[in-house]
């Protein structure tokens, strides 16, 4: 029995791909203006939280390699800012500069199409040390988070949020990673879009690494309702996208193989 054709069985999809494309023909000649970095988001007014300056971890790669799975129960406890400031350099932050001739490049833990990072961080705090609940913005250049939405992120909504997925509301932390997907697609146009999604995916799995590293447990959300989502993080859906999150927290005791399986829903 054959495979079932793609363009037959999920027509959106196979319009998707075929229309991002290349041939010699559609390829054009990036805008040279479109070479540069674009300043990632501040939002000046919102109260600041200044994060520790990042330690670095002290496992391998082949260790925290080996200890990520994808960890479904989590231990009611808080996540430090020391452990967060940790998680979100490593997917976002700054690790030095570079200057090419009058330009001055940041360099980033993570791969960008053109090095235009069209991605911004976020972060749902549901159980955080010193931070009321709701959603913070990574500030790159400063390394630490200004708060866009104080919100009560009760377990129901958490569920709801993320598609039924009642597990993300025992999570002491979920990172969100949206695309300022201008950045990108001003230079590679449609095909940009591809980017800002490997992008996302180069983001998440260094948070997965870094929570392993770090002793968290991690797994990755790619269900969630787009728009209430946006409303949550305050940013306007036809610019920034929400593209990916990670919910991370102190992981249950157990077998990882046991902790793959969420416990019984709890809507309290």
């Amino acid at each position: 029995m054959s495979e079932p054709s793609f363009r037959d069985d999920q027509p959106i999809a196979w319009e998707f791909h075929r229309n991002t494309s290349r041939w010699p023909f559609n390829t054009l000649e990036p805008d040279e203006q479109s070479e540069f970095q674009l300043a990632p988001k501040e939002y000046p007014e919102a109260p600041y939280v200044a994060l520790p300056a990042p330690q670095p971890f002290d496992v391998s790669l082949e260790q925290a390699l080996r200890s990520r799975f994808s960890c479904r129960q989590f231990e009611d406890v808080a996540l430090g800012t020391q452990e967060l400031g940790n998680l979100l350099h490593a997917v976002a932050g700054i690790l030095g500069r570079t200057r090419l001739g009058s330009t001055e490049f940041v360099e980033r833990p993570v791969p960008s199409a053109g090095s235009l990072y069209s991605l911004e961080t976020y972060v749902l705090a549901r159980s955080v040390e010193g931070l009321e609940q709701g959603a913070y913005h990574y500030a790159v250049v400063t390394h630490g988070i200004e708060r866009v939405r104080e919100a009560p992120l009760h377990r129901a909504f958490l569920a709801y949020l993320f598609m039924g997925q009642h597990y993300v509301a025992d999570a002491s932390a979920i990172l969100v990673f949206t695309s300022v997907a201008h950045r990108s697609l001003r230079k590679y146009e449609d095909r940009g879009y591809r980017y800002v999604l490997f992008e996302a995916g180069h983001m998440a799995q260094n948070a997965n690494l870094a929570a392993a590293a770090s002793g968290l447990g991690a797994f990755n959300l790619g269900g969630f309702f787009d728009s209430d989502l946006c409303v949550l993080l305050d940013v306007d859906a036809d610019e920034e996208i929400p593209l990916y999150a990670v919910a991370v927290g102190t992981p249950a005791p157990g077998d990882p193989i046991a902790l793959r399986m969420p416990r019984e829903r709890s809507e309290t």
